[in-house]
């Protein structure tokens, strides 16, 4: 059963009589790093994003999957976020227009991913995290997923993105990929999640600032602790955390499911995931 649908599917060894439900669920996160120069205000790395959009339609050729890609807003958010202010919440004017332009500006980096399948030809539809999720003092108490699951049944790919949201105590908030990305792999109960960062991996020490770094392969029920003590923060403007935030909620949200974070720099390496490949750190924490 597709977990949270109205309908029940079944499993054939008959391909023919197979549902498009009874292939794996993959939930791809493609950081704001690669995507975005996140040093540079709204950036966009154009090249990159055609060039892993190409990767996921190539992969999907050769392979049944159904996938969520979701994308971290990167010089889009962090940013903006900053500059009007918006860490606490709506206080004034300036962070109430605050508030929609960081919205736009997101929605506009989204946009260009969704642009790159359209090019192809390929079903990919925005699924906007400000009309369906609400916070309350930055936890999330309502996140609808009825329409994902359609776009599922369907074989279309939904585009999820980092988003501001609207904040039953602050007035707005901001939801990360990275809250995101756990919280839709535990609701619709995933096969895998991939994490595409800028690095190899997670390492014992942040690798942009230290040379003498060892690449972590595995993190599992012995070591996930001390990894995490080790683990460090972000060396650019990231409003939501760094590589330690983002592996604490994939363990404590998303425990038991099957996850890698790779280097989605890496020319290729996007593609060999989605097909199965563990290449980077492979997270699996019971």
């Amino acid at each position: 059963m597709f977990v949270g649908s109205n309908e029940t599917f079944f499993k054939s060894e008959n391909p023919a009589l197979r549902t498009i439900c009874d292939f794996m669920l993959q939930i791809l996160k493609l950081g704001g790093s690669v995507i975005t120069d996140k040093n540079r205000y709204i950036t966009p790395r154009k090249k990159d994003i055609r060039s892993l959009v190409r990767e996921i339609i190539s992969a999907r050729e050769e392979k049944d999957f159904r996938l969520i890609l979701v994308n971290g807003a990167g010089s889009f958010g962090h940013m903006p976020v900053k500059k009007y202010g918006l860490e606490n919440g709506i206080r004034d004017e300036k962070t109430k227009i605050g508030m929609a332009m960081v919205h736009k500006f997101v929605e506009d980096l989204n946009r260009i991913i969704w642009e790159e399948f359209l090019k192809n030809n390929v079903s990919a539809v925005p699924v906007h995290p400000m009309s369906f999720i609400v916070h309350d003092d930055g936890n999330i108490v309502l996140f609808e997923t009825k329409q994902i699951e359609k776009m599922l049944d369907m074989n279309i790919i939904p585009l999820l993105y980092g988003d501001v949201v609207v904040d039953l105590k602050r007035g707005c908030s901001i939801i990360s990929g990275d809250d995101i990305v756990p919280y839709l792999a535990k609701k619709l109960n995933a096969d895998k999640i991939l994490m595409g960062t800028d690095t190899d991996g997670i390492f014992d020490k942040n690798p942009k600032l230290f040379r003498d770094v060892k690449l972590i392969r595995d993190i599992n029920n012995k070591n996930y602790e001390d990894v995490l003590n080790m683990v460090s923060s972000s060396a650019s403007v990231d409003v939501t955390g760094g590589m330690r935030d983002k592996l604490k909620k994939m363990i404590d949200i998303a425990g038991g499911i099957e996850s890698l974070v790779y280097n989605a720099n890496r020319s290729g390496l996007t593609k060999r995931v989605l097909l199965g490949e563990k290449l980077g750190t492979s997270i699996f924490v019971s």
